[in-house]
């Protein structure tokens, strides 16, 4: 039996992952930073073993392993509202990444699935691209055999993104964005996603590609449709400068206790960096799923999860 290493197993999408591993007769070990949960998903099956950002204590965490699918990243640069304590930032998380990869050869891992983002850039002044391309090309460097795959966003159970859009068209009759109005985005719902991770895996080959699902939507285009889905009527975009957008999503933060969309979100997306034209990897029609669930989708608004 290959024994098999998720970083985050508990995570959103190590969740997924860690399940499609299981599945697939894979002994699997979670890199996390977290005790397992009460009740755990996974009864037993997935063996925990420490993320502590030490070299020494990441190749002792990966003896025996032979892939490692790395989901390790953080959201923000900056601490999101209403958190307490100490934060993360995207160039730690690079450091951290890079740490992680070459502990993964010192361990003999053989090969590593790697989750990055659509179009990242090493000259990008936004962190979280930049911070993304650095971590490729690291990987790359270390010589193992290797996939990256890039992600635009996910949707499905427990989502951020999808389900906080509804939520808001749900309230508001109107809904902010930075213009001119021509940005994309393409979902692919998170089980597709953790299919890919491990088929990818299988593989020998050294790849890189945009992992994405077959809808591709204009984003304001998305907004209105997610409106006209769960709340029968579609929101009046309101065409509006970053910054404004910037502090009306703050304020609603606020009353939230939590980041809604940062700037460097807003630039990104609006930068068209979230768009794909690579065949899809995922075959779940984010349209298709949105209409099974128009009565529950955005009842509730989902925070970011505590670090």
């Amino acid at each position: 039996m290959q024994t098999v290493a998720v970083t985050g197993a508990w995570s959103f999408l190590g969740r997924y992952v860690a399940r499609e591993l299981l599945d697939r007769g894979a002994q699997v070990v979670s890199l996390s930073s977290r005790t397992p949960p009460d009740p755990d998903p996974f009864q037993g099956s997935v063996q925990a073993r420490p993320l502590r950002w030490d070299s020494a204590e990441l190749t002792a965490s990966l003896a025996g392993v032979d892939r490692l699918y790395n989901t390790y990243w953080v959201r923000h640069d900056q601490p999101p509202i209403g958190h307490r304590g100490p934060w993360t930032s995207h160039s730690e998380a690079v450091q951290n990444s890079c740490m992680l990869l070459d502990a993964a050869k010192a361990a003999g891992v053989q090969r590593i699935v790697h989750v990055s983002i659509t179009q990242p850039s090493a000259d990008s002044r936004l962190t979280y691209f930049r911070g993304k391309a650095q971590v490729e090309a690291h990987l790359r460097g270390t010589g193992l055999s290797h996939a990256i795959l890039r992600p635009s966003c996910f949707f499905g159970g427990g989502d951020i993104l999808i389900n906080n859009v509804a939520w808001a068209v749900r309230r508001m009759p109107f809904f902010p964005l930075p213009g001119p109005l021509d940005y994309r985005i393409r979902p692919m719902h998170v089980a597709d996603m953790a299919q890919a991770i491990c088929n990818w895996g299988e593989r020998e080959d050294n790849a890189t590609r945009d992992a994405c699902g077959p809808d591709q939507y204009r984003f304001a285009d998305l907004v209105r449709y997610i409106g006209h889905t769960v709340a029968g009527k579609k929101p009046r975009i309101l065409t509006l400068p970053t910054s404004v957008c910037l502090r009306l999503y703050q304020a609603a933060g606020l009353l939230l206790r939590d980041t809604i969309l940062s700037r460097a979100e807003l630039e990104g997306l609006s930068q068209d960096l979230l768009g794909s034209d690579e065949e899809p990897l995922g075959t779940t029609a984010l349209s298709e799923w949105m209409a099974r669930r128009a009565d529950t989708l955005g009842r509730e608004f989902h925070p970011e999860p505590p670090r």
